[in-house]
């Protein structure tokens, strides 16, 4: 018995979903960086950066970037007072990030208290 070859359907894809065309390794690498968040984790510390910029020596310690879902960046706090300085500069925050970042489509900024 020989085995059976599958043909590709209309989209260039197999029976069981896979690709039959040639990628360029480049795309296989930018598929590999997003999938395990490789380019979120430096879009991160350069955010971080633009923050503490604008908190200044006091507070920029006490901040720490998290993740940006829906438009919606959440920052962390690690106490209280830090919480409440954020919310007073949230505005500053918000137009600062999105100056820096417009690729990042950044429209809302979320704070939380979060101990290290």
């Amino acid at each position: 018995m020989t085995p059976s070859k599958k043909k590709p359907n209309s989209r260039g894809e197999t029976e069981k979903g896979r690709e039959t065309s040639i990628r360029p390794i480049s795309s296989w690498v930018n598929q590999l960086l997003a999938r395990r968040g490789y380019a979120q984790v430096s879009v991160n510390e350069a955010m971080s950066e633009v923050v503490a910029e604008i908190l200044g020596e006091g507070l920029k310690d006490a901040v720490e970037i998290g993740n940006l879902k829906a438009g919606k960046l959440h920052i962390f706090a690690t106490d209280s007072v830090t919480l409440q300085e954020l919310n007073f500069r949230k505005r500053e925050i918000l137009q600062a990030i999105v100056k820096a970042f417009p690729e990042s489509k950044v429209s809302d900024l979320r704070f939380r208290i979060q101990s290290r």
